[in-house]
């Protein structure tokens, strides 16, 4: 079928039939007859439909800019080209005005709670400035090398086996400059990580995990071996971590701030209260960069 185009031009494109009188899903008005309940029957389709057109979106919005794309490929290609290169120059890459406003709309979309300032998102773009003049407030903290993270808040989720699992809330102002670094060494770290892990890297997930030891199995390759490590983030060292980053990394504000985030106070509420405790090994579930170098 061919599409008239706002420019006037045309093109084919293919629907995806959803339901009788309903419609179909694409990239122009929906189209629909009958009923509108959104709670059942056509409703639903109709509402299916507006939340795949919804996250389309929102993949156009985060998607990353070709200059940071440019910046993140030759990280890349370096740091695969030589194994055993040390990077000292990132930490002037941090405070670029791109690559923070990059990380704040990733940190916006993943809608997380507010940390201990109950800062939110539609506070700060309230404000005068709105977020342009907050990320450039953030920007001169680190240029001046005067940005300190603030506590972790720390709430239970319950697991799916039995317990609870800890996790750290950060303030939004900690999220976006994790966010921002993660931007600028992901790539480095990346170049060395084996094809067959799948664990918090960037397009990969645990179906490409499955889909992988399917694949083993249809082999022949029938021996399984399942290891799970207790509380693994929670009794990380901290001194083998950074050690294990400084292989890659020698900027030295670079790894002072993922020192920073590792040994962030952790600030629980008991009985109305907020208990403050240190930080001595372990990283917070729930930030922005703890979860990639405990991978490493």
């Amino acid at each position: 079928m061919l599409l008239r185009k706002a420019t006037g031009e045309y093109k084919e494109t293919k629907f995806r039939w959803f339901g009788k009188g309903v419609g179909f899903a694409h990239n122009v008005p929906i189209v629909f007859q009958g009923q509108h309940n959104l709670g059942r029957g056509k409703g639903q389709y109709f509402y299916h439909v507006f939340e795949e057109a919804k996250e389309r979106r929102l993949h156009i919005v985060l998607r990353t800019p070709e200059k940071i794309r440019e910046l993140q490929r030759k990280l890349y290609r370096k740091a695969k080209q030589e194994k055993e290169y040390r990077f000292y120059l990132l930490y002037d890459k941090v405070y670029r005005q791109d690559i923070l406003s990059h990380a704040y709309r990733l940190v916006k979309a993943n809608k997380g709670a507010p940390g201990i300032d109950g800062e939110t998102f539609e506070r700060i773009e309230e404000r005068e400035g709105g977020a342009e003049k907050y990320l450039e407030e953030i920007a001169g903290e680190l240029k001046r090398k005067g940005y300190k993270p603030q506590p972790v808040r720390r709430v239970y989720i319950p697991k799916a086996s039995r317990g609870e699992r800890p996790l750290g809330i950060p303030v939004i102002k900690d999220r976006i400059v994790q966010m921002a670094v993660k931007i600028v060494i992901e790539p480095i770290f990346e170049a060395d990580f084996q094809e067959n892990s799948y664990g918090f890297r960037p397009k990969r997930s645990a179906h490409q995990a499955v889909d992988d030891v399917q694949k083993h199995l249809r082999e022949g390759k029938t021996d399984v071996i399942d290891a799970d490590i207790s509380k693994y983030f929670d009794t990380i060292p901290h001194n083998k971590l950074m050690q294990l980053v400084a292989k890659r990394i020698v900027d030295k504000h670079i790894l002072k701030l993922i020192k920073m985030w590792l040994r962030a106070p952790i600030v629980e509420e008991r009985d109305g209260r907020s208990e403050y405790k240190g930080n001595d090994k372990g990283t917070p579930q729930g930030g922005v960069i703890p979860c990639l170098p405990t991978f490493i």
